[in-house]
């Protein structure tokens, strides 16, 4: 009995820390058929990811997009999300005041925020796509170089809404791609998720996309 209760106590710890150090997140979707017909219609695409994870509080959600040719990586951005507090000076009748922006609340997980959600709109006009990436208290407008068959999606399996995410490391979870071409009729999007997003020119002939990798820190 007592050799159990010293496996557990030693197994509870590692247990404790392979849950702080990763965290889940869902993909959400539009719902409402109608909004759905008319962004089809517009050729908008919306994709959002939703995290509820009490003990994220203080850390924020950056994002790092990168742009796939022919198998490697041609440009990447990093959005430099951090958890940074900015203070700009207002003067109102006279009186200097200072306006305090908690970029953890705009962008993370603040003192009262239990969980996030980040939208990602886009728009294609003209081979280029008008993509706006907004969290609860800001947004930042990107542009990225597509065609009428490329899509937003999830960059990971299609058979799953949710993954577990690493705490402070780079992890893809949203892809802009065409679909891999079998050479017959049929063309996957599902497939590509089934691969590690730096093999998807080796295993599918993908020569161009983008990964948009989430860092929580």
């Amino acid at each position: 009995m007592r050799r159990i209760i010293l496996i557990l106590i030693l197994f509870l710890p590692l247990t404790a820390y392979s849950q702080s150090d990763s965290t889940t997140i869902y993909y959400k979707w539009i719902e409402n058929n109608d909004i759905r017909n008319i962004c089809d219609i517009a050729n908008i695409q919306i994709q959002k990811v939703f995290c509820k994870d009490n003990s994220l509080q203080g850390k924020v959600f950056n994002l790092i997009i990168k742009e796939f040719k022919k198998g490697r990586i041609i440009s990447s951005e990093d959005l430099d999300i951090s958890a940074r507090i900015e203070e700009i000076p207002m003067v109102v009748n006279g009186d200097t005041m200072i306006y305090v922006i908690d970029y953890t609340d705009k962008t993370g997980f603040g003192k009262a925020t239990d969980s996030l959600t980040i939208s990602f709109t886009g728009m294609l006009i003209k081979n280029n796509f008008k993509l706006k990436i907004s969290f609860p208290g800001m947004s930042i407008n990107k542009e990225l170089k597509g065609k009428s068959h490329y899509s937003l999606r999830m960059a990971n399996s299609c058979s799953d809404t949710k993954i577990r995410v690493p705490i402070n490391s780079e992890y893809p979870i949203l892809a802009y791609t065409p679909p891999f071409d079998t050479g017959s009729e049929l063309k996957s999007y599902c497939m590509l998720g089934e691969e590690n997003v730096l093999d998807w020119y080796d295993k599918f002939n993908v020569k161009h996309y983008y990964i948009i990798y989430l860092e929580i820190k």
